[in-house]
C-alpha cells in the first residue's frame, strides 16, 4: 500500500511541476548565489536561469526543517573574481535557508523534517563510529544538524547529519581530528547505512591548507516529483559554494547542472 501511495503521489506531483509558468530559480542564501533552476520537467544551469529572469522576483524561504518566510530578490550578473556566480541580492536578515521561486507550481516540503535533540546519544554514537571508522577515534563527536524525514515518500524516515568539530566557524588552519561531514541514514535491505553527501577528515596538522567545513542549506522538492533532494552548503577560509543531492537507493547521486560558489 505504501509503495503504490508513493507512485500516485509522484506521479500528481509531475503533473503539477509540468504546470508550472516560468523558470523557478534555486538561490542558497548563506553563499548567495544562484544554483541554477527548473522549467518544463527538467533542471537549468545558473547562467540559463540567470537568462530566463527578469528583474525583482517573490521567493520563498526554506531551510533544514520546512519554510522560514518570504523575500524578493534581484539576482546580479557575475563579477570579479567569480565569473560564473551569479549573486542573489536578498533583503531579509536570514543567515542560511534555500530560496525558491514563488511561481512554482507544487509544495517544496510534502513532509516536514522533524528536528532530533543534538544531544541523542544514539546518533551521537553514530557519528563516533564513523569516525573510529575513517581513522579517528580520538576526535569527539558533535552534531551539528539533525533531522528525520521521509525523503521519497516511501513510509519510511532517513535520519540526516551534520557533524563537525569547528563548532561552526571555519580557520584557514586545522588539527588532527578535526572533521565535518553530512551523511544521510537510510534503511537499504533491511539495516541502516551511511550514505555521504560531503565530508573531510584531517589527520595532521594544517597551518594554512584552508580546510572545509559542510552543512545542510535545506531539505526540499526542486522538481515537483514528490521526493525532496538535499541542499548543501561548503566552505573554507576564503571561499563558499553549495550543490545538491538525491538519494536513489543506497547512493547519493550529485545533481550536475544545479551548483554555486565563490572563492579565491
Amino acid at each position: 500500500m505504501k509503495f503504490t501511495t508513493a507512485i500516485i503521489l509522484t506521479v500528481l506531483c509531475a503533473a503539477a511541476a509540468f504546470g508550472q509558468k516560468g523558470v523557478v530559480p534555486f538561490i542558497d542564501v548563506k553563499s548567495g548565489g544562484l544554483l541554477g533552476g527548473f522549467e518544463n520537467g527538467r533542471f537549468l544551469d545558473a547562467k540559463t536561469t540567470f537568462g530566463k529572469l527578469k528583474g525583482e522576483q517573490s521567493y520563498t524561504l526554506f531551510g533544514i526543517k520546512g519554510k522560514v518566510g518570504e523575500a524578493t530578490v534581484t539576482v546580479e550578473a557575475p563579477d570579479e573574481p567569480c565569473d560564473e556566480f551569479y549573486y542573489g541580492k536578498i533583503e531579509l536578515d536570514v543567515k542560511q535557508g534555500l530560496a525558491i521561486g514563488a511561481n512554482r507550481s507544487w509544495n517544496p516540503v510534502p513532509r516536514p523534517p522533524r528536528a532530533i535533540d543534538l544531544r541523542d546519544k544514539t546518533y551521537l554514537g553514530v557519528v563516533s563510529g564513523i569516525l573510529r571508522a575513517k581513522g579517528q577515534p580520538k576526535a569527539r563527536a558533535v552534531l551539528e544538524q539533525a533531522v528525520k524525514v521521509d525523503l521519497d515518500g516511501d513510509g519510511t524516515d532517513e535520519v540526516i547529519l551534520t557533524a563537525s568539530s569547528y563548532a561552526g566557524n571555519i580557520k584557514p588552519s586545522a588539527a588532527p581530528n578535526d572533521y565535518s561531514f553530512v551523511v544521510v541514514r537510510k534503511v537499504v535491505g533491511g539495516r541502516a547505512r551511511n550514505i555521504f553527501l560531503a565530508e573531510e577528515y584531517v589527520k595532521k596538522a594544517i597551518e594554512f591548507g584552508a580546510p572545509s567545513r559542510f552543512e545542510v542549506s535545506a531539505i526540499a522538492d526542486l522538481d515537483g516529483d514528490g521526493k525532496m533532494e538535499i541542499v548543501v552548503y561548503g566552505e573554507y577560509y576564503e571561499g563558499s559554494g553549495a550543490s545538491v543531492y538525491r538519494i536513489n537507493g543506497a547512493k547519493a547521486a550529485e545533481i550536475k547542472l544545479l551548483e554555486t560558489g565563490c572563492g579565491v
